[in-house]
């Protein structure tokens, strides 16, 4: 990325390095780059200068090497929540969070330690309150990141609970003035690698109305609709996964020629279209529900007989994947025609499980399962495991959920991750295993 834009990159700390970067404070090469005064940054303000197009100096926490060891975990004991930050801002935090040690969730309850707001407002910020839970502002996280630790017992110092900041991401001077120190000496640049990097002209006006635009960037809707009209039990309705966007559009064009169509769901998928096995939201919910799973030569060779042709030959075989997960997709196909693999069981899945609730919800139902909104007492629990009569009750979460649990560890209930759900592709049932 660094050398697609105009930079070079160094195997070592070289005397021609004018930026290192690096994701701790605490290395030697970081203290020599820092006495030779190079410009110590990180990935993220490397994302930053290539979006904005533009060399800017760091000027988020999330730009400075953290303060502490590769590992380190200020806040391993911290289960943090945000409010009032949107789109990249909130995964800045996120991010944070992570380079924290920090749990975080999306949501707020009782469990969460600390709650970012970036206002005093909002239904978290008053459960937070209610429930004593310290408010602070996104500093207090920026400022432990660049080595301010007594932060951590400072949640209630008012430099925390500002709020409405002009910019709550920017760093603490006084945490960054060393690394910002090299910064006030300008790079020298020769004419020669100026004119390397220089843009290239800009198109004129009658350029520009002829250039056509990237196939890329074509989407299925502006395909025109089916030319060729079948009924509809005879109409294969198709969803395509892990093929590049481009791909898709050429199969596409394919399917509607032939008179098939996309579906709208995997509920309502006959066909999947895949060149291997993968573990994608679309595979593993159409793996419970269609009939047939082919590769991209189906389509190509209906094409050339001018109508949709029999399967069997172009069934999707995977040999490497079958290997790897120790199934027989032919097998997996078989018995989820024969009965859904969670017929009759009921999931309470906690709300920060990745991948996301939505998908999760989706994978389980395909598969004949049903999802619970609310978490279930233990005495509903122990009633559906001792009356086989009733449905089985599945628990999935994940480890920034763990707090939620609490009292079904207590009473020994077992637990399970998102994984044990992705047994759809083998149609095996194995929750020892997750």
């Amino acid at each position: 990325i660094i050398q697609a834009h105009g930079g070079a990159v160094d195997p070592t700390l070289s005397s021609r390095c004018t930026h290192l970067l690096c994701e701790s404070q605490v290395s030697g090469m970081f203290a020599q780059a820092l006495r030779e005064r190079k410009r110590c940054v990180t990935a993220h303000w490397l994302n930053t200068v290539l979006k904005r197009k533009k060399m800017l100096p760091p000027r988020r926490a999330l730009h400075f090497p953290v303060a502490f060891p590769p590992g380190g975990r200020p806040c391993s004991q911290h289960i943090i929540s945000v409010t009032g930050f949107v789109d990249g801002d909130r995964d800045d935090l996120k991010l944070m969070a992570y380079l924290a040690g920090a749990k975080y969730t999306g949501y707020l309850c009782r469990s969460n330690t600390v709650l970012i707001c970036k206002e005093p407002t909002g239904l978290k910020y008053e459960k937070a309150k209610e429930w004593r839970i310290p408010c602070v502002n996104a500093q207090w996280l920026g400022d432990i990141l660049l080595g301010n630790f007594e932060a951590l017992r400072q949640v209630q110092c008012s430099r925390y609970t500002a709020f409405n900041l002009p910019d709550p991401f920017a760093p603490s001077p006084h945490l960054v003035v060393n690394l910002l120190d090299a910064w006030r000496v300008p790079l020298k640049v020769s004419a020669e690698l100026l004119t390397v990097v220089r843009p290239p002209p800009k198109l004129k006006q009658n350029e520009v109305t002829n250039v056509q635009p990237s196939s890329k960037r074509a989407r299925i809707e502006d395909i025109p609709p089916p030319t060729k009209k079948l009924a509809p039990e005879l109409a294969p309705s198709v969803l395509f996964t892990g093929f590049e966007p481009v791909q898709v559009q050429q199969y596409v064009k394919k399917l509607y020629i032939l008179g098939g169509d996309i579906a709208e769901s995997a509920h309502k998928c006959t066909h999947l279209i895949a060149s291997k096995v993968t573990r994608t939201v679309k595979f593993l919910t159409a793996v419970s529900v269609v009939r047939h799973i082919v590769t991209p030569e189906w389509l190509d060779e209906s094409l050339k007989c001018q109508k949709f042709i029999d399967e069997q030959s172009y069934l999707l075989r995977d040999a490497e994947a079958e290997v790897l997960f120790s199934f027989s997709l032919e097998e997996s196909l078989k018995r989820a025609h024969v009965s859904p693999l969670f017929k009759a069981k009921y999931f309470y899945i906690t709300p920060g499980i990745c991948p996301s609730l939505s998908t999760m919800k989706a994978i389980v139902e395909c598969a004949g399962g049903k999802v619970l909104s609310r978490p279930p007492s233990f005495r509903k629990l122990l009633e559906h495991k001792q009356n086989k009569s009733l449905s089985e009750i599945v628990l999935i979460s994940c480890e920034n959920d763990l707090h939620l649990c609490r009292e079904y560890f207590a009473r020994g209930l077992d637990v399970h991750n998102a994984s044990s759900c992705f047994t759809v592709l083998t149609q095996t049932l194995d929750y020892e295993s997750y």
